[in-house]
């Protein structure tokens, strides 16, 4: 189910309100938030406590993704004030550098599509069960998940990008691509333009590489439009003025 929050707010707060939001967050599942390290730009580090059981957070809005950075930080937090659980919240993404300490040190990380999640799941009524800890367990076995899966499908030599060869949004009938069509298109062009690397792409160099495919995503105005319904559904979107990156 989607998301009814829009984070576009979250991308234009400063670190300030973003903790602020965040303390709310965390208040609505049960915690008490204590501010341990205050970043005036970008956000800060905070400790959770719900009876004996420490959480120490750090949280980071950012206009890029984070590295492992982040990560060291959150670790020197849990270590000074003896915490059972270590967490790192972004309105972004996390480069592969943060994804790998944190895989192994146990840190947890919430992007911004878990963050959407976590938003929803307080929200829940005060009768529904709103486990935290479960929910970091949960994002946890997902990314095992998706490791393993990965590691069976290299094994069995399917981990090869399939290529698209057709440059064309209407058959031979005469009917219209299908939207996931170009969505896939899509997905091709943010990986030909960042090779492997997590980043951002400059919408000018996206736009460059759209317009190689005119007969499926039209004109550049078109371009634009579709752009804006992959943002509204999740797809893509805009951490930082004229840049995308995948959801």
């Amino acid at each position: 189910m989607d998301s009814l929050y829009d984070l576009s707010n979250l991308d234009n707060t400063s670190g300030r309100e973003f903790e602020e939001f965040t303390i709310k967050l965390f208040e609505k599942l049960g915690y008490s938030a204590t501010v341990t390290n205050r970043s005036k730009k970008y956000g800060c580090d905070m400790m959770l406590q719900q009876s004996n059981f420490r959480i120490a957070v750090q949280t980071t809005r950012s206009e890029s993704e984070l590295t492992f950075t982040s990560v060291q930080r959150v670790l020197d937090s849990s270590r000074k004030y003896n915490s059972q659980m270590s967490v790192v919240i972004t309105n972004n993404k996390f480069l592969s550098s943060a994804k790998n300490l944190a895989k192994i040190t146990n840190v947890v990380l919430i992007d911004r599509k878990k963050l959407l999640e976590l938003i929803d799941l307080s929200n829940l009524p005060v009768n529904e069960n709103k486990d935290f800890v479960q929910f970091c367990k949960n994002v946890k076995n997902e990314l095992i998940k998706q490791d393993t899966d990965k590691e069976i499908l290299k094994f069995l030599g399917l981990d090869t990008p399939k290529v698209d060869h057709s440059l064309l949004t209407k058959n031979s009938f005469d009917r219209i691509t299908p939207l996931n069509n170009k969505k896939e298109k899509l997905f091709y062009i943010f990986k030909k333009i960042r090779g492997d690397d997590d980043l951002s792409v400059n919408q000018d160099v996206l736009f460059d590489f759209m317009e190689k495919y005119p007969l499926l995503f039209g004109t550049r105005e078109e371009s634009e439009e579709f752009l804006l319904n992959m943002i509204k559904q999740f797809v893509i979107f805009k951490p930082k003025q004229n840049y995308y990156n995948l959801v």
